[in-house]
């Protein structure tokens, strides 16, 4: 089972946006089972495919409705409140994944008021609390025989929160804007990778997509100039992807409650930001299954 995540401790990088493009063409267009968490505390992968409220406790924040499985009269939800997040595994609880409208692609919503206080577990506390228990869900037997793919956002820190997405996953990928900002935290995130590749074995490696020119727009002196010193740079220049995202409002109108198509999947097919799209989730999904073909072909 492949756990992707796309992680940037830069805000404003487009992150969330690069996440669900890549859960609805796992899902909606390879056909894959794809298992959606949303470890980002500001909730708005979760708020992408479910109608998420506001939490009475926490105004500020946001919770995951009740679940359409849910039944109060039911002898065997008596003791759950019909709502279930990710942050629950930081709590002892069991979760219960919700539909999408694509049928293919199940979410565990996020819950701000949880997932800020899991973030904010006692320093000595932080390995045994946090950092393994989405690795320890992730790698139930349960999980394993229900879905194929798991795609995580994650919040923009290198916080707990992160550091135990890094630790699950099995690839991560890292977008940012061609910018210098964004850049910086492409950096910190390349350490983090380091840091995490070092301490795996060599069966286990945390293998890097690339990182991605963003929200890039080529009528822009800054981001040309950018991604051509980033690609001559000997140190980063072969993890640059050479495909790019564009800065197209398109794409964020299809959050909209009322958007139609919902997907850029299912935009006309000569639409440019579908094309783009298409195009980078085409190279992306060739570098994640790479070395499961090489693995194949041998034992043909």
């Amino acid at each position: 089972m492949k756990i992707i995540a796309p992680v940037n401790n830069k805000g404003g990088v487009g992150k969330t946006k690069v996440t669900t493009i890549l859960a609805e063409y796992l899902s909606k267009i390879c056909k894959y089972r794809v298992l959606a968490i949303d470890f980002d505390p500001q909730c708005n992968f979760s708020q992408r495919f479910l109608k998420m409220e506001i939490d009475p406790a926490a105004p500020e924040g946001m919770m995951p409705p009740v679940h359409p499985d849910y039944d109060p009269f039911s002898e065997s939800d008596k003791h759950w409140d019909g709502r279930s997040s990710i942050a629950d595994i930081f709590f002892g609880k069991s979760i219960v994944p919700y539909p999408t409208f694509i049928e293919t692609l199940d979410i565990a919503p996020g819950d701000a008021a949880k997932l800020l206080q899991a973030e904010a577990v006692r320093r000595h506390e932080v390995t045994e609390k946090v950092h393994k228990q989405l690795k320890l869900l992730l790698n139930s037997d349960e999980v394993k025989a229900e879905y194929d793919v798991v795609i995580i956002d994650t919040a923009p820190s290198k916080g707990p929160l992160t550091v135990s997405v890094i630790k699950a996953a099995t690839d991560i990928l890292i977008p940012t804007i061609m910018e210098e900002q964004p850049i910086q935290g492409v950096y910190g995130m390349l350490q983090l990778w380091m840091q995490e590749s070092m301490a795996r074995t060599k069966g286990d490696p945390l293998n890097l997509l690339g990182i991605l020119p963003n929200k890039y727009n080529r009528r822009t002196n800054l981001h040309q100039q950018m991604l051509t010193s980033l690609q001559s740079n000997q140190a980063i220049g072969k993890y640059i992807i050479p495909v790019q995202i564009g800065d197209r409002i398109i794409i964020a109108e299809l959050d909209s409650d009322d958007a139609n198509p919902k997907s850029i999947f299912d935009l006309p097919e000569n639409n440019l930001a579908r094309q783009e799209a298409v195009e980078f989730c085409e190279f992306i999904t060739k570098r994640i299954f790479a070395h499961e073909e090489k693995e194949t072909v041998r034992g043909i």
